[in-house]
Order: C-alpha cells, then structure tokens, then sequence
C-alpha cells in the first residue's frame, strides 16, 4: 500500500493493534453463532472478495516463488488463527489476547535465530518493561493458574510470532496485495478443509442470518481485511521485534471492549497500571523510532540542498 511509508509505519501498526485488539471480542462473540473453523473460512471469503474488488489492477506479477513463499507464510497463520480460536473457546478474549502478547519475548528470540544476531538493547528493555505490565494486568494479585486454553493462546503466541518475522524476513520476495491475496486463498482451502472434517453438521440456518451475527462477521472480515494489508506493507519499515512491542497494546483494547460489552472487569489497581506501562512502552517505541527517522530525513534533505 503507497499510503504506509517508512515515516509512518509504526502508526499503522499501532491501528493493527487497535483492530486485532478488538477482534478477540468478535471472534469471542462469534463463537456463541457457528464453530471457530467455520468464522474463519467465512472472514477468508469475504477478505479475498474485498481485496479483489479494492486491488483487481494490482493482482498481477505472480510467480512461483511469490506463490510458494506466501503459501508457507500463510500456513503459519493459520495455525496460529486455529489456535487462537481454540483458545477463546476455553479461556476468556482479555486473558487470550495477553498471553498472545508473550509474542514480545518470543520473536526477539526467533529474528536473533533468523539473523544470527542478539536483539538491541533498546529492543530488550522495551519487551521485558512490557511484560511487566501484562503480568500485572493477568496474574498478579490472582495466583498463577493455567489451563488448556492458556495452554493453545501460547501456542498463538509462538506461531504469531514466527509469522510476523517470516513476513519481514521475505517482505522483498512480494507486494502487500499479493501476499494478502495468497494469505486468503490459502485461509479459504484450509479453513474449508477443517470445517469440512470437524463440524459437519453443527451449523444451523437460523444462526447465519442473525442480524448480530451478520454485523460480528463484517466487523472480523474488515479486522481481516485491513490488517493483512496495514501488516505486510509496516512490516516492510520496522524491525519484527518493535511491531511485537507495539502490539502489546492488543490486550488493553481487548480488556476495554470486554468491559464494555462482555461485562468483564478489570481486578485490582495492578490491573490499571499493567494498561499505563504497556502504553508507555507502546509511546516510546513509536517516539523514538519517529524521531530517528526524522533526524535521518533531515540530514538527507541537507545534504541534497548543499
């Protein structure tokens, strides 16, 4: 997408957070209408007809290699969508979306194995400061207790993680239309295939034509939508190991729209300041990295004037 450049990359990233924060909340809602391989496949088909519609001019230039490379990246996310949806079937959105962010630990980890070399100092402070606050925002003060749907948000976690530095890591091989084009076709096959094998037989007529339904299901295939595109066009100008930071504030959009309405609460003031610290990071990370790369701007138009 032309519109994200290098100076406002960070911004869209946060815009992605805001929109997948929110998604845990429809998906969430969502399972109470249809099975989770089911919603899936549905935001699939409707993501793929959107970015038809909006980039038919720009669907062009495929190759073997842009295929194959996209395939493999997209597979990744669909284990990690798969596994976020078994674990909101067994765990709350608000605890799902703050384990998930484990991501800021993981993939430093993953591009250090990627690139062979250990991740910025900055990078580190910055990840561990917001872990801090999603430790307060989910287990302090509350005990430490895990079960089978913690157990599947960690395994979102890890394969968010691993997607998000295979996208960087190739971001050269394709454009964000056709890495998002591929992305959902191959959502549409495997999300067919799963529904097709494990929930045959559980989808009823009068759920899918529920007018809250029809609203929940636009909402997760716009969250779709526009967060493939914003993610493989940002990913282009800022380090995996910053885009893992800035989507720490996932949890606290997650925490909020449960509130509002799920009628979940948050418990305790540690709650409240584990929201502060994940912003402030979110801040600093943004700040600083915008203002490098204005410095940088600056120096370049100087010297072109000279």
């Amino acid at each position: 997408m032309n519109i994200i450049t290098k100076n406002n990359a960070q911004i869209f990233l946060i815009l992605n957070a805001v929109l997948w924060g929110s998604s845990y909340i429809w998906s969430k809602m969502l399972l109470g209408f249809l099975p989770q391989f089911s919603i899936l496949f549905i935001c699939a088909v409707l993501g793929l007809g959107s970015t038809v519609v909006l980039f038919r001019k720009k669907l062009q230039g495929f190759s073997k290699k842009i295929v194959v490379t996209c395939v493999l990246i997209s597979l990744v996310s669909v284990v990690s969508n798969t596994f976020c949806m078994l674990a909101l079937k067994r765990t709350s959105g608000s605890n799902t979306a703050f384990i998930v962010q484990l991501a800021i630990v993981i993939t430093p980890v993953i591009m250090a194995v990627l690139e062979k070399k250990a991740p910025t100092r900055k990078t580190i402070i910055l990840a561990m400061t917001a872990m801090i606050g999603i430790y307060f925002i989910t287990f302090a003060g509350k005990g430490f207790s895990i079960n089978i749907g913690d157990i599947f948000a960690l395994c979102n976690a890890i394969f968010f993680s691993l997607f998000i530095a295979l996208q960087n890591k190739f971001s050269n091989v394709f454009t964000p239309v056709q890495f998002t084009f591929i992305q959902h076709s191959t959502n549409i096959v495997s999300f067919l295939a799963l529904a097709l094998i494990f929930e045959t037989g559980k989808i009823y007529l009068s759920n899918v034509v529920n007018p809250v339904f029809l609203l929940l299901i636009c909402l997760n295939a716009a969250v779709t939508i526009f967060t493939s595109l914003f993610q493989s066009s940002a990913i282009k100008f800022v380090r995996p190991e910053n885009a893992a930071i800035t989507y720490a504030l996932e949890p606290v959009v997650t925490a909020s729209l449960g509130i509002l309405l799920l009628g979940e609460r948050f418990t305790g003031i540690l709650s409240v300041i584990g929201c502060v610290i994940i912003l402030f990071t979110i801040i600093v990370s943004a700040f600083k990295k915008g203002k490098a790369v204005t410095r940088q701007s600056l120096k370049i138009r100087i010297t072109t004037k000279a």
